[in-house]
Order: structure tokens, then C-alpha cells, then sequence
């Protein structure tokens, strides 16, 4: 039977024709550049939706009949005063941007793909590394954020010494990362963490188990590549809350299992790249590997890769030191000191007095491990070879049957090798050594696994999405290799696509100031400037980085052509070095960067940049909400449920109740000496309000 034949007269669903939404006016300014600073541009790569999108997006639950009732520049009014985020973000942006380094990185503070609080970041313990595995460390990304922040010491502020040693302790762990070319795992560092504020988030589940909650934007190691949610699967969310997205299989790279492959420092020529072409540390070598600095430097000297006498190796540990020779006869004063330094509560290893059962038990087979190690002839019991390195073994062991961890017969001999191969299986050597016959209650006590080797990732099919509401985001930046971090177990990503000097030479191009421009320091803001220097100044000021940028870019090329690393070359160039990178961005969150960056108290150079953007770029693409957003947002006035409180006193004449309400949240405080009252920033900005938009002169009535 035909497939017309099967049909019969059932008539056939209708096929309606969607067409991509265009805005004319945009289509004219895609890729044509519009220049910021001296050398800097922003210019439209492509777009998606329009006012258009915007409307119908908010309409979908009502169909095409309420056009009639509300205009569309009437319904996105609506939408931007009451802040409905999601009809804007069906309308996104791609951006090609050349920028200066240091206005860039204010840039990607603002990070659309997020991941929402109590996320865990994965971290590898320094003592795991060494006995060469992992021992994974958790840490939820909201309390590496607060990490970050400056410390303050509140009962002596003279006192307060580094501010972010919390950062800098955080910074030195290793941040679990995969090797985008081999999957193997590997380790990074952070670099700062961002809070985003908050967004809709979804949750992502996995077939083995795993969850994430984040953005639809955010980025993941997909089996083709990275791709974020909404890309990859069309992850979106309808009016009522209701996740959607495409189905079919997909995957996603997570943590892995062990790969059975030689060390990587075994091949000559992978050694030989890393230590003599990158110049990578024979250390930083041993941390990839898990291995020891001596066993990388073993290698080295098998391939014979070392370099002369005073090359590139480690410097003696005592050099430079001087000794005198002949026997040392402490004296009893320096006897009696060293016994008072070391007892009691002077020692380091001082606990209270009391030690724990499990370290007593190990200090007792300690202690009796030459004993038994002699009865066995100082020969491991499963080999049956002797090894420089021993250990004193429990046949049954502690976690097994506490009773028998202090009987010497229950101690056995055996090599390093064999003692490590059987942890986590004790149980399956217990009559072979020659102990008991395992009993079932042991098998039932045994918590013990053996561990995981998590060094190559794996693909895991993701089994669905859930819509879980707004929460908190935050976002990682690492130092590299590569742009990824292991959060809940997956591979994740950050949400900027910049270009790279580690593959690329930088860009021959610096932000220069012109003698006019140079900003002085704002006397009551640190973070900010008021007023320009003197020509003469300027002038001076602007020959200098003039001579500072082309030594450094002198110093930069000589570097590449001596054959030095382009990562390592890079260093010491300026901050004020043009960047490009690409910047995909939805409508509503490009809408939250241009409020901040367009502010007067943001930073001139990216002010330029937002200004620009906003103006020549989305005001053509979304007329009606550029409007929107500028009266309702950008040019708005904001007030606190105090700040509208205290109007409402002035207003109504009650300047004894508005001052008083203000004394009792901390806002005014006398200075006898200045006779004026103390500054306060919420005070003073509430009072700048008053006057700039209003023309309203706030007086405070002093008792």
C-alpha cells in the first residue's frame, strides 16, 4: 500500500512557513565597524529576533487575538516596568570587539552564562597527587566568591595586613581541568570568581546521576564540541515555567575512569616538548604526570635531555651555605632547651595528651615493624622479593576486626609495590597471608573501595532539563591551559571567546592617551576620577607610555624571535594592549551591562564602548525597547524603601521624624571638629538624587 493510500481522506496537518525575523534597519550594519578609542571597534557579527520576537514571545499563551487590545511598544513598555526577563532574552547578539586589555577585563565581568549557587567546584588535594592518585575536594562556587573578597580587621584597622590572603590560598589549589585534545585530566588554577546576580536557572540531569543547575547559555563539552544549552538542545522556557528543549541522544564529557596508557614522560619526544621547547619546570612537569621532581628528572637524564652544569635544573639546596667540620658536643644548657622546646605543650605534635585509637595503633605497629620484619626475613609475603621499601601489614584488617590490631601474629611483611596494590581488596588476601578464614560480618563491615583514577573524561547522555527559577549565579576565570573547570563532576566552561596569545601573536597595537586626557584621582572615591591634569603634565605623562609601550613591544619581539614560547613572551606586555574577542549575549543581559557601563561613575574608556553599542547598535535593532529601557531604567530614579520613606517626611514638612529616621539607620553622625555633619555614601547619594533630578535641597535638622 501507498503512503497516499494510507492516508486515506484524513486531511494532512498543515505545514505553516516560518520566517526568520529581520530587522531592514539592522541588516545594513552588519560586520561595518564603529570605531571607540584610538584603535578599538565594536561591530554586529549576526542577531536573532527583534521588538518583533520580543512581542510574540509574550504573547504565546494568549495567541494572535490580543494584538488588538495592546500595541506592541505598549506591551514591551509593560514588560521592561515590570522586569519580565524572558521575552527578552529570546532576542540575542553576536559581537566582534577590539578593545584594551584593562577595559576588557571589566568587560567579562559581565557573565551571561553563569552556574547557580551551591555548585561545586572539583579540586584535587596536594597529598593524593603525590601518591599518585586524586583526592578530590569540594568547594561550593558561593563560598570561593566570598573567598575572594578582602578581609577587613574591624577591632584594629592598623593592624590589617594582606587583605586577600584568603584569594591567594585559593588560587594555589589545584582546580581539576581537562586537556581539550587528549580528554586527560588535568589541573589549572582559578584565577577570580564572579557573582552575576540572579537569573533563571535550569537544572541539567545526567544518566549516571550527575546535576547541574545554570544557565541556558552556558557552555558544556558536548561530544561535538562546546555548545551552550540553548544551542546545542534549544533549551528554553515557555510562560508557565515549563522547560523545553529538542530531544534525541545527547552527550557531554564528565569526569572519566583510569585510561591504561604509559606516562606520558616515557616518550621522548612528549618530554622533550614540554621541558626544552615550552620550557615547562621539571616540578610543573611532575604535577601533570603525578610524579615525582626526581622521577621526571630520572627520565630526562634517560633521554638524555638534561642540559650543561648550571642549566635549567634545581639549585642546590645547600648553596651557599658554610659548615664546620668535626663532631658537634651540645652542651647541657642546649640539651635541657631542645627537651623543654619538644615536650608536652611546646611540641608541635601536642594534641591535649590524649591520642586516638587509630594513630595509637599506628605507633604500636611502628614500633614493632622491625620485629616482624626480621621474622620474615625482611621479604615481602606475596612477592617474596626483598625491597628497600617495607611496610608492616595488618592480615585482617583494623577497619575489619578492631580485637586483632594489636596481636603481632596478625602483622606481615610486605614491599611497597604489593601493599599498594591491594588496598581497597584486603579482604581477598587475608587466608593467602596466612591468616583466619574470612568471615561474613568482616565482608559486611567493609566500607573501603578501591580508588577511582579519574584521569581521562568519559561521555555520559543527558537525561532531561527542569526549570528550577532565579537564583544566584557565579563564574569561574582560570589560568589555562585551557578555558575549562570541573564543576559537579562536568565539564564546563566560561562564557568569552577571546583571543589568545598563547597561539597567536599579540596584537601590534596600544591604547594611546592623548596630553589631554589623563584623569586625577577622585579625593572622596578610590575607585574613581574627577577632573584632567595640567597640559604640561599630560604632555610628559603621554611621551612616556608612548616610550614604555614600544619597549615592550620590543622586548616582546625579540622574545618570539629567539623561538621563546608565545604563553611566556607575553607577560610582560601592557594592559593597555588591544584584545578582540567575540561576545554572543541575550538582549536582556546586554540590557543590564549597558546600565552600569554607561553610568557616569563607570570608567571612561568602557563607557565609550557601551555608549556606542548602545546607542548606534541597539537602538537600531530594538527601537521600542531601547526606549523602554532608557526611561525606565537607564534614565530612572531609583528609590530605597528608606530613601522613599525620609521624601515622604521632607515632603510633608516633617523634618524632625525624616532626620531622626535617618540618625537610626547610621546616616548622620556630627563632626565637633569640622562642624559638619560626617560623610556618609548612602546619605550623600541619597541627597544627590534629591537635588539633580529633582532640585530638592536636603536640609537635616540638628539637635
Amino acid at each position: 500500500m501507498s503512503e497516499e493510500q494510507t492516508y486515506g481522506d484524513v486531511e494532512k496537518p498543515h505545514e505553516e512557513k516560518i520566517e526568520r525575523v529581520t530587522v531592514p534597519a539592522l541588516d545594513p550594519l552588519l560586520g561595518r565597524p564603529f570605531k571607540v578609542l584610538d584603535d578599538g571597534f565594536v561591530r554586529v557579527v549576526d542577531y536573532l529576533g527583534g521588538d518583533e520576537s520580543i512581542v510574540q514571545a509574550a504573547r504565546v499563551s494568549y495567541g494572535r487575538g490580543t494584538r488588538k487590545v495592546h500595541e506592541d511598544r505598549g506591551l514591551i513598555r509593560y514588560l521592561m516596568r515590570h522586569r519580565h526577563t524572558t521575552p527578552f532574552e529570546m532576542c540575542e547578539i553576536k559581537f566582534h570587539v577590539r578593545a584594551p586589555m584593562d577595559a576588557w577585563r571589566q568587560w567579562i565581568r559581565h557573565r551571561t552564562a553563569c552556574l547557580a549557587e551551591g555548585t561545586e567546584v572539583y579540586f584535587d588535594l596536594p597529598g593524593g597527587i603525590q601518591r599518585r592518585g586524586n583526592q578530590l575536594y569540594k568547594v561550593k562556587i558561593e563560598d570561593l566568591w566570598r573567598k575572594f573578597q578582602p578581609t577587613r580587621n574591624l577591632s584594629d584597622p592598623r593592624r590589617q595586613r594582606n587583605p586577600f590572603f584568603k584569594a591567594n590560598r585559593v588560587a594555589g589549589m589545584r582546580l581539576r581541568q581537562i586537556d581539550e585534545q587528549t580528554r586527560r585530566l588535568q589541573h589549572t588554577r582559578i584565577a577570580t570568581v564572579y557573582k552575576n546576580g540572579r537569573k533563571p536557572v535550569f537544572r541539567m540531569t545526567l544518566a549516571d546521576g550527575k546535576t547541574i543547575e545554570c544557565t541556558r547559555d552556558h557552555r558544556f563539552f558536548f561530544s561535538d564540541g562546546w555548545h551552550t544549552l540553548a544551542e546545542r538542545v534549544g533549551l528554553d522556557c515557555s510562560a508557565g515555567g515549563v522547560a523545553h528543549w529538542t530531544g534525541g541522544e545527547t552527550f557531554l564529557y564528565v569526569n572519566g575512569c583510569r585510561a591504561e596508557a604509559p606516562a606520558p614522560y616515557r616518550d621522548a619526544a612528549w618530554l622533550d616538548h614540554h621541558y626544552n621547547v615550552e620550557k615547562v619546570k621539571i616540578q610543573d612537569v611532575a604535577d601533570r604526570c603525578g610524579v615525582t621532581y626526581h622521577t621526571i628528572r630520572k627520565w630526562l637524564i634517560l633521554h638524555g635531555l638534561t642540559h650543561q652544569k648550571g642549566g635549567r635544573s634545581q639549585p642546590p639546596w645547600n648553596r651557599g651555605r658554610s659548615y664546620r667540620l668535626g663532631p658537634r658536643r651540645p652542651s647541657i644548657a642546649w640539651k635541657e632547651a631542645n627537651r623543654r622546646a619538644r615536650s608536652g605543650a611546646a611540641s608541635n605534635f601536642w594534641r591535649g595528651g590524649i591520642a586516638t585509637q587509630r594513630s595509637s595503633i599506628g605507633r604500636w605497629t611502628t614500633q614493632h615493624a622491625h620485629i616482624i620484619h626480621e621474622l620474615n626475613r625482611w621479604t615481602c609475603q606475596l612477592c617474596h622479593h626483598r625491597a628497600p621499601e617495607l611496610h608492616c601489614h595488618h592480615i585482617v584488617p583494623v577497619w575489619a576486626d578492631a580485637s586483632r590490631a594489636w596481636e603481632e601474629s596478625n602483622l606481615t611483611t610486605l614491599c611497597g609495590d604489593c601493599h599498594r596494590s591491594i588496598q581497597g581488596r584486603e579482604l581477598d588476601f587475608v587466608e593467602r597471608l596466612g591468616g583466619p578464614p574470612v568471615r561474613e560480618e568482616w565482608k559486611a563491615r567493609s566500607l573501603r573501595t578501591p580508588r577511582r583514577w579519574l584521569e581521562e573524561a568519559k561521555l555520559v547522555r543527558v537525561e532531561g532539563f527542569e526549570f528550577v527559577g532565579e537564583k544566584e549565579t557565579y563564574d569561574l576565570e582560570v589560568e589555562g591551559p585551557f578555558h575549562n573547570f570541573v564543576a559537579n563532576g562536568i565539564v564546563t566552561h566560561n562564557s568569552v571567546n577571546e583571543y589568545s596569545t598563547r597561539y597567536s601573536i599579540a596584537i601590534d597595537s596600544a591604547q594611546k592617551t592623548p596630553s589631554g586626557k589623563w584623569r586625577m584621582q577622585a579625593a572622596g572615591n578610590r575607585q574613581g576620577s574627577e577632573g584632567y591634569a595640567e597640559a604640561s603634565l599630560g604632555g610628559t605623562l603621554t611621551a612616556r607610555e608612548e616610550e614604555l609601550q614600544r619597549l615592550a613591544r620590543e622586548v616582546y619581539n625579540e622574545r618570539i624571535g629567539k623561538g621563546i614560547a608565545r604563553e611566556q613572551a607575553r607577560k610582560d606586555l601592557p594592559l593597555s594592549t588591544y584584545t578582540e574577542a567575540y561576545w554572543k549575549v541575550d538582549l536582556w543581559n546586554l540590557l543590564h551591562f549597558l546600565s552600569l557601563r554607561m553610568d557616569p561613575h563607570a570608567q571612561e574608556e568602557i563607557r565609550d564602548y557601551a555608549t556606542t553599542m548602545g546607542e548606534k547598535i541597539v537602538a537600531v535593532w530594538v527601537p521600542h525597547v531601547w526606549q523602554a529601557f532608557l526611561d525606565y531604567n537607564f534614565r530612572a530614579v531609583h528609590l530605597s524603601c528608606l530613601e522613599a520613606d525620609l521624601l515622604a517626611h521632607f515632603l510633608a514638612g516633617r523634618t524632625d521624624e525624616a532626620t531622626k529616621q535617618a540618625a537610626s539607620f547610621g546616616w548622620l553622625e556630627w563632626d565637633d571638629k569640622k562642624e559638619k555633619w560626617k560623610r556618609n555614601r548612602e546619605r550623600q547619594e541619597f541627597e544627590e538624587k534629591m537635588s539633580e533630578r529633582f532640585g530638592f535641597e536636603i536640609r537635616w535638622k540638628r539637635k
